[in-house]
């Protein structure tokens, strides 16, 4: 499995990808709606910051370790 860091000089490419954009605060929202984000985890809406697409997905989750940890516990 291949791994690609989110830095300042591809987020905006990813993000595009996955029909999201950033608002004004650099929350994530869904391109069509403009919804912040909620990371499935946490529970708290993702800011472009701090956030990882989980892989082989396309589940945004905030970059906090409960969240990795949850969804390996969930899902394996």
């Amino acid at each position: 499995m291949e791994f690609l860091q989110v830095n300042p000089s591809n987020k905006r490419v990813i993000l595009e990808l996955f029909s999201k954009v950033m608002d004004k605060e650099g929350f994530i929202l869904e391109k069509k709606s403009g919804k912040r984000i909620v990371c499935p985890y946490s529970k708290k809406e993702i800011h472009s910051d701090s956030f990882s697409i989980l892989p082989g997905s396309s589940t945004f989750v905030n970059n906090i370790s409960y969240c990795f940890a949850e969804h390996i516990t969930t899902h394996h």
